[in-house]
């Protein structure tokens, strides 16, 4: 046990991510470039937690960002918005699911689908009852449910990176009250931002939870 505690902590939180993938890694990889199966060489590739991370990043950046830039009606937003992130719901589930499936781990997939469901259920509910405590909290909200899915998905996978997260969308709160001019775009530019890190580098799953 003290071996094997010994070899994780030696593990880089974040890492550029190795070349040589297994077989079972390789299913469903995106490169950016000819494939080395192919007698090509690409070190730019995206597995399929990759992707799903990368979609989660763009739809977070495309929803924020035009409140931040160009809003427009809430009741439509809210239902524009909705409509996307159960989209991407779906189909980020549907390619982290093998990912979860050959580390036994679902649970994390039904944690943020849950997470997911009740940030829209709370958002919706404001927007649509004109609920003033939740209009005035919605990026508060997400940064806080988004903290805590990577909190406990950090504790139940003994990720180091992922606790590094949880204190970015910590300090983001902390921004957002401090500069409410910027809320939306601070908190688009904080769950974005960490989504495309964590979707561009190798991290500390690997160590922690067996294969």
């Amino acid at each position: 046990m003290g071996l094997n505690a010994q070899s994780e902590r030696t593990v880089p939180a974040f890492q550029v991510k190795r070349d040589n993938l297994g077989m079972d890694e390789r299913e469903g990889v995106l490169y950016l470039g000819k494939p080395p199966e192919t007698g090509g060489y690409s070190s730019l590739y995206y597995t399929r937690l990759d992707q799903a991370l990368m979609l989660w990043a763009i739809a977070t950046a495309i929803i924020f960002f035009t409140a931040q830039f160009h809003a427009f009606d809430w009741h439509h937003q809210a239902r524009v918005w909705s409509a996307l992130s159960l989209s991407v719901l779906v189909a980020t589930s549907i390619r982290a699911w093998p990912w979860a499936v050959a580390l036994n781990i679902r649970w994390v997939v039904y944690l943020w689908v849950a997470i997911t469901l009740v940030g829209l259920g709370l958002t919706d509910y404001g927007v649509y009852l004109s609920v003033g405590p939740i209009l005035l909290s919605l990026c508060p909200l997400w940064l806080g449910l988004c903290a805590l899915g990577y909190g406990i998905t950090a504790i139940g996978m003994g990720s180091r990176a992922l606790g590094g997260v949880v204190l970015v969308h910590l300090l983001a709160i902390g921004l957002v009250w401090m500069l409410p001019g910027w809320l939306f775009g601070i908190t688009g530019g904080a769950i974005a931002g960490c989504l495309l890190i964590l979707a561009q580098l190798e991290w500390d799953h690997r160590a922690s939870v067996p294969r």
